[in-house]
């Protein structure tokens, strides 16, 4: 950082706290070095209000959700945290995924049929427990247990662990808190000017899905 000047740019993609320190280094400020960021966003999918269950819509739409929480363990900044369904099948869409995810089969990656691999490091398994305790405090899991390791000995194995909650407008942390793990939380909402409504609390997603 001390070599920068004003001719640099620094561009950054990663948690929104070490941007805040990366940002107010003395050098980006006395060097007037322009900096660009990529914060934390918490990216959705959104289940249209036509695509009820037994529609390939539907369909698409759990294995797509359970599957953007187990690639790379849900390490990944395009991973979907939100899932927004019809209030009316919120419970069909809870009952779908939560039997998907109980099937992936998790270990050791280089083993044949092992769909899901350990998180980056012990210190990443216990930021993503952390994540998940401060997101029950307003959503409760419907699957997963994140403090029981799904794989025996000293890995940094977890279940993906599945939220629901039943007022996403009075739960903040579901739209603010990133789990940067295997970890989704699912929510239910009224129409389609609620649901882009709700998409925008994720504070600047990077992507976001639509079945319908």
């Amino acid at each position: 950082m001390d070599h920068l000047t004003c001719q640099d740019v620094v561009s950054f993609t990663g948690s929104a706290y070490t941007a805040m320190k990366l940002q107010s280094h003395p050098v980006i400020a006395r060097e007037s070095v322009r900096f660009v960021a990529e914060r934390d966003s918490l990216n959705a999918s959104v289940l249209g209000p036509d695509a009820g269950p037994g529609t390939p819509e539907f369909d698409l739409f759990v294995k797509e959700v359970a599957r953007e929480m187990i690639v790379k363990a849900g390490q990944k900044c395009t991973a979907i945290r939100r899932a927004m369904a019809p209030a009316q099948h919120l419970d069909a869409v809870q009952d779908a995924l939560a039997e998907r995810l109980g099937r992936v089969r998790i270990g050791d990656p280089r083993e044949e049929g092992v769909q899901m691999g350990a998180l980056a490091s012990q210190s990443q398994l216990r930021a993503v427990r952390d994540a998940v305790a401060e997101l029950s405090k307003s959503a409760r899991i419907v699957s997963g247990d994140p403090d029981v390791s799904p794989v025996p000995g000293n890995g940094a194995f977890i279940s993906p662990i599945l939220l629901r909650s039943d007022d996403p407008w009075g739960a903040s942390a579901v739209h603010d808190v990133e789990a940067f793990g295997p970890v989704s939380t699912l929510m239910p909402y009224k129409d389609l000017d609620d649901a882009i409504a709700l998409a925008n609390r994720g504070m600047g997603s990077l992507a976001l899905s639509l079945f319908t």
